[in-house]
């Protein structure tokens, strides 16, 4: 994830560049999922470094769910993009890649995590990617500064958020 980071920051490249770059590397990791998480109004917050941590508690037990006691020996790779939108509380995007699961089973396993976790169902919704158009939406909030820089926090693999080491991932090569 380094990689990708470096690259687009220490570039001098326009906001419409980097929007593009981003777009490019969401379509390069191939994602088959694209699940939205929205907390509920009781657990929503202002705070990124707090709603990662609730973050990393729902796609924990999901990988539990999915994969089972050690999930953390293979687990599902994914990419969470933070936004705060119009509000200012934070939410996720997530690109879910390299999955072995039917649509049909990500719907129920998500179905079950919100069960297990007591939480409503709008807070997570899960749909296979038909269509590159997604990439755009969630770059949208992505605006580089004077220096050209972006704020790339914004930007969770699973590895960073599970601080777990994968043998081989995807960057971007400058």
């Amino acid at each position: 994830m380094t990689t990708i980071c470096n690259t687009i920051c220490c570039n001098t490249k326009t906001t419409i560049q980097t929007k593009s770059i981003l777009q490019s590397w969401f379509n390069n990791i191939n994602p088959q999922y694209f699940l939205s998480v929205q907390f509920p109004k009781y657990l929503r917050s202002t705070d990124l470094m707090k709603s990662n941590q609730k973050l990393r508690k729902i796609m924990f037990n999901l990988e539990k769910l999915l994969l089972g006691r050690h999930w953390n020996r293979k687990h599902i790779p994914f990419v969470a993009v933070a936004e705060h939108g119009k509000s200012v509380h934070w939410h996720y995007h997530i690109y879910v890649y390299d999955c072995p699961f039917t649509p049909f089973e990500m719907q129920q396993k998500v179905h079950n995590l919100l069960e297990k976790l007591g939480l409503p169902q709008e807070t997570l919704d899960i749909k296979p990617i038909l269509t590159s158009g997604v990439y755009s939406y969630t770059s949208k909030e992505f605006i580089t500064d004077v220096n050209y820089h972006f704020d790339s926090n914004r930007i969770i693999t699973s590895e960073i958020l599970f601080d777990l080491q994968r043998k081989s991932s995807t960057h971007i090569k400058g």
